[in-house]
C-alpha cells in the first residue's frame, strides 16, 4: 500500500515538472522577438556578404528579429539620423549601425543615445579628424590601422627589391571615415622607412568609374585597393593580377575577391573576419537587452593576410567558410 501511494506520488510529480515546462514554452512563445534594425550603407553590396552571414546566424542563435533596412547611400549623418528615424517609428528596440562619414556623425549619435535606444557600431568607429580618436561608443570591427599597415609589409616582402625605386598608387573607400583614415596612415608607417613613394591616393567615391579613375592617374607600380567594390571591379579588368602594369593588394570582404584571387587577377588579400564582426555585434546588442546591468563592450576581430597558394589550407577554409 505504501509503494503504491509513493509510486503515485512520484506520478504526480512528473506530472507536474512537465505541466511546468509546457507552460514555461507556451509563455515563452508568446513573448515578442527583441527587433534590432541594422545599416549598412549600400547594404545590397557584396562587401557586406560575410557580415550579414553573421548577423543573421546570431540572431537565430540570440533569439531577436534582425531588420536590414535597404539602403543605398548614406553620405551624411543626416542620411543616417532619416533611416535611424523611420526605424524609431517602427518602434525597433536597438540599432546595429555601419556610421555614416564626416564629423557631424558622433553628435548624431549622441541624439540616438538620448532615445535611450542602445547602439554598436561595426566595422569602423565614427571618424573625428584626420588625427582619430576613439568615440567611446560600442564598437566591433578589425584594427583599420594594422590593415593598412599589413598591407604595407605584405608589400615589401613581396618585391624582390624591398620596393626600392617603386611607385605606389592608394584607393581607399570614402573620405572622411575612421576606416579610410586609419588603414592609409598604416599603410604609409609601414612604408616610411622604404626607398619607393606613393604617387596618388584617391577615395572612392559613389557612381564612380574606377577604372577610368586609375586611367587617368600616373602609372604606378603597385595597387593598394583598400576599398573592396573598387578591388573586385579593378581585379575583374586585370590580366595576371596586373592592371596597368600595376600589380594588385588590397582588402576584400566578398567571394568574388576571393574568386579573383584564386583566379590569380589579384595578388593578395588581406580579409577582415566579417562573419564574426556581424555574430559578435548581435551578441552585444542580445546581452543589452536582456541583462538589466550589463554595459556595451567593443571588439576587435582577426584578420588574414591571404595569397593564391594559401585558399586551401585547412585554416583558411575554415575562415572563408562564414563568407559562402
Amino acid at each position: 500500500m505504501k509503494r503504491d501511494k509513493l509510486t503515485f506520488l512520484i506520478a504526480e510529480l512528473i506530472l507536474i515538472v512537465l505541466a511546468a515546462f509546457f507552460i514555461h514554452k507556451i509563455f515563452q512563445e508568446d513573448v515578442a522577438q527583441k527587433r534590432v534594425a541594422v545599416i549598412l550603407q549600400n547594404s545590397g553590396d557584396t562587401r557586406w556578404e560575410g557580415v550579414i552571414n553573421g548577423l543573421k546566424q546570431s540572431a537565430k542563435t540570440n533569439n531577436l528579429h534582425l531588420i536590414i533596412c535597404n539602403t543605398d547611400d548614406i553620405v551624411s549623418a543626416q542620411d543616417e539620423r532619416e533611416l535611424i528615424e523611420e526605424q524609431l517609428e517602427n518602434d525597433v528596440d536597438a540599432f546595429i549601425l555601419c556610421p555614416a562619414p564626416g564629423t557631424d556623425t558622433k553628435d548624431m549619435l549622441d541624439w540616438l543615445g538620448e532615445q535611450k535606444k542602445p547602439f554598436v557600431l561595426l566595422t569602423e568607429d565614427v571618424y573625428t579628424g584626420e588625427q582619430p580618436e576613439a568615440s567611446g561608443y560600442a564598437t566591433v570591427k578589425p584594427d583599420n590601422y594594422q590593415i593598412g599597415y599589413t598591407l604595407g609589409t605584405q608589400l615589401i616582402t613581396q618585391d624582390e627589391d624591398g620596393l626600392k625605386g617603386k611607385r605606389i598608387g592608394v584607393i581607399a573607400g570614402r573620405s572622411k571615415t575612421e576606416a579610410s583614415v586609419n588603414r592609409i596612415q598604416g599603410l604609409k608607417d609601414a612604408l616610411e622607412k622604404q626607398d619607393c613613394e606613393i604617387a596618388w591616393e584617391y577615395n572612392e567615391e559613389s557612381d564612380t568609374d574606377i577604372c577610368a579613375v586609375v586611367d587617368a592617374q600616373e602609372s604606378v607600380d603597385y595597387m593598394v585597393v583598400m576599398d573592396t567594390q573598387a578591388l573586385d571591379t579593378l581585379g575583374e579588368h586585370a590580366e595576371n593580377g596586373v592592371y596597368k602594369d600595376a600589380k594588385i593588394f588590397g582588402v576584400g570582404t566578398s567571394m568574388k575577391s576571393i574568386a579573383l584571387l584564386d583566379a590569380g587577377q589579384v595578388q593578395c588579400l588581406v580579409i577582415p573576419d566579417g562573419y564574426g564582426i556581424g555574430y559578435e555585434s548581435v551578441e552585444e546588442i542580445e546581452k543589452e537587452l536582456t541583462r538589466t546591468f550589463y554595459t556595451l563592450k567593443s571588439h576587435e576581430k582577426e584578420v588574414k593576410v591571404i595569397y593564391k597558394e594559401d585558399l586551401f589550407s585547412d585554416e583558411i577554409e575554415r575562415f572563408l567558410y562564414s563568407y559562402e
